[in-house]
C-alpha cells in the first residue's frame, strides 16, 4: 500500500466511522492536512513505518481529537530520533498503542507497513478497546 493510499484509507474509515459524508471540501481539507510536507516521491512509495505514524497523529489530532500522551516507553526506542520531525508522531502512535514498536526498544522506522498491517493499525486508530495496551506495561 502507497503511503497516499493510507491516508485515503485512514480518511475513508474515519468517515465511514462517523456514517456521515464529508462535503469534498472538508475531505480535501483533512487530506491536505495529513499528507501535508509529505513528498510526492514518498507518497507514491510503499507506507513506511514513520510515515504511517505520522499520518495517524495527524488523523489523531484532526479527527480524533485525542490530546498527546508522555513518551512513556517511547524514549527507549533506540530509532526515535532517526527522524527527529516524527519522532512525537512515532512515540505518540506507539504509547497509545496503535502502532506498536517492532521491538521493546526498536520502532523500525524505515519499515514498510503490509497491507494487513496496515489496516489492523487503522481499526485501532478508531477503535480503542483493540489497542495493544500491553505496551504501557512494559
Amino acid at each position: 500500500m502507497t503511503t497516499d493510499r493510507f491516508a485515503e484509507y485512514v480518511l475513508s474509515e474515519h468517515e465511514r466511522i462517523i456514517s456521515e459524508t464529508s462535503t469534498d471540501i472538508a475531505k480535501a481539507a483533512d487530506r491536505d492536512y495529513l499528507v501535508s510536507g509529505i513528498s510526492q516521491t514518498d507518497l507514491q512509495s510503499p507506507v513506511t513505518r514513520k510515515l504511517a505514524a505520522v499520518i495517524l497523529h495527524r488523523a489523531m489530532q484532526r479527527l480524533t481529537h485525542e490530546e498527546d500522551e508522555d513518551w512513556g516507553i517511547a524514549k527507549g526506542f533506540r530509532d526515535i530520533y532517526d527522524c527527529r520531525i516524527c519522532a512525537n508522531a512515532v512515540a505518540q502512535v506507539a504509547v497509545k498503542g496503535i502502532l506498536p514498536p517492532e521491538a521493546d526498544n526498536f520502532f523500525g522506522m524505515t519499515d514498510v507497513l503490509t497491507d494487513e498491517k496496515a489496516s489492523k493499525t487503522i481499526i485501532r486508530l478508531y477503535n480503542k478497546s483493540q489497542r495493544i495496551t500491553k505496551l504501557l506495561e512494559l
